[in-house]
């Protein structure tokens, strides 16, 4: 079993010796699972089909009622309490949403909030509140239905529908999991800066290891029985695996999706030059910008002198995955590196992580590890 780890913030979800023994299996599908959630973290659940995540998350909130254990939340041993009072306290979103398809959007996220006895002034509010926090238009959208919406919105309902009465604890069950990948992936930027903003104590439950290092402060990595085998940062669990099981399951990949734990802002990033702002040699890195900083095009790209290179910019922190993402699927040998107001503040060329990677990469196994993976693409 996993020693817990050390953390300042203190448990919000607690898992004493959780078993759940279903009738008619041999096996319990969840066995003494020990577990510790802290306050404000996202902790992501991961492991094969079968390994007792989603059983381990629904005896959260007692979906699934456990066959012994202890479950703490907030302090308070939740297996002998109200059950319908317990899941009024907790936010709860799945994969298939689950919004009434005849209620409007706005009815669907008062849910709990009229569960709850909360007056119409109030919860007419906190609906308005919530459609402006998931970045929809509260006049455009509380009046529609979710027929009329598309899936990426209806799941933004889905998680504005959980937040809707303010509860310290989210689980999330594969939110994303019918997602397509552009979409999934604007919602997960879309999900970390929410929690940047409302700080939820949230388990998640994903099948995409991609997706647990995106998105996780610590990854539970979970074998057959409902054993834990690793609860860690995701740089630990890639470059540290704790067994040969939780090896095998992040695989060869592991190097590649290191890439997302380093951002820009870790790395050593080029000097630009701003056309005419003086003289420029041969091997100088040159674009041209426009009055408030914001680069227009490369007027000069060592290397690559009389090709037009596309101009293509990241923000700064941005990961480097995301940067080397960018370089190849638009086939350029360097990226802009930009601010929150879009002026350019460096570039990142291809050859400082192939050719240099000594001086340029930060230190440690994830920064060595992108190199490896860039020198690989």
């Amino acid at each position: 079993m996993p020693e817990s780890l050390t953390t300042t913030a203190r448990p919000m979800i607690e898992l004493q010796q959780v078993t759940k023994r279903f009738a008619g299996q041999a096996e319990p599908a969840v066995n003494a699972l020990d577990l510790q959630v802290p306050e404000g973290e996202i902790v992501m659940l991961i492991g094969p089909s079968g390994c007792g995540k989603t059983t381990s998350l629904k005896m959260m909130n007692r979906l699934i009622e456990p066959s012994s254990g202890r479950i703490v939340i907030n302090g308070e041993d939740v297996t002998d309490v109200d059950v319908d009072k317990l899941r009024r306290t907790i936010g709860y979103v799945i994969q298939q949403v689950g919004l009434f398809p005849h209620w409007t959007i706005g009815a669907n996220i008062a849910t709990v909030p009229k569960m709850l006895g909360w007056d119409k002034k109030r919860t007419a509010a906190r609906v308005d509140e919530l459609l402006a926090l998931v970045g929809l238009e509260p006049k455009d959208y509380r009046d529609r239905y979710p027929k009329e919406l598309s899936g990426g919105q209806q799941q933004r309902i889905g998680v504005a529908r959980g937040l809707a009465a303010d509860p310290a604890v989210m689980l999330m069950d594969e939110p994303f999991g019918a997602i397509d990948p552009v979409t999934r992936d604007r919602l997960q930027d879309e999900f970390l800066a929410l929690q940047e903003q409302v700080k939820k104590t949230i388990c998640f439950v994903t099948h995409d290891l991609t997706e647990a290092v995106k998105l996780g402060d610590r990854i539970a990595v979970f074998g057959q029985g409902g054993r834990l085998h690793q609860l860690d940062v995701p740089s630990k669990v890639l470059s540290e695996p704790a067994d040969d099981f939780v090896a095998e399951f992040v695989g060869g990949g592991a190097a590649v999706r290191r890439l997302a734990l380093v951002t820009l802002d870790d790395m050593p990033l080029r000097d630009v030059l701003k056309a005419g702002a003086g003289r420029v040699s041969r091997g100088d890195l040159v674009a041209e910008v426009d009055g408030g900083g914001k680069p227009r095009r490369w007027a000069s790209v060592p290397g690559h002198e009389g090709r037009d290179i596309p101009l293509i910019y990241v923000d700064k922190d941005a990961s480097l995955h995301t940067a080397v993402d960018e370089m190849l699927t638009h086939h350029v040998p360097v990226v802009a590196v930009v601010d929150g107001a879009r002026r350019l503040v460096g570039a990142l060329r291809w050859e400082d992580l192939v050719n240099e990677r000594d001086e340029v990469v930060p230190t440690g196994s994830a920064g060595t590890a992108a190199a490896d993976a860039a020198a690989g693409a």
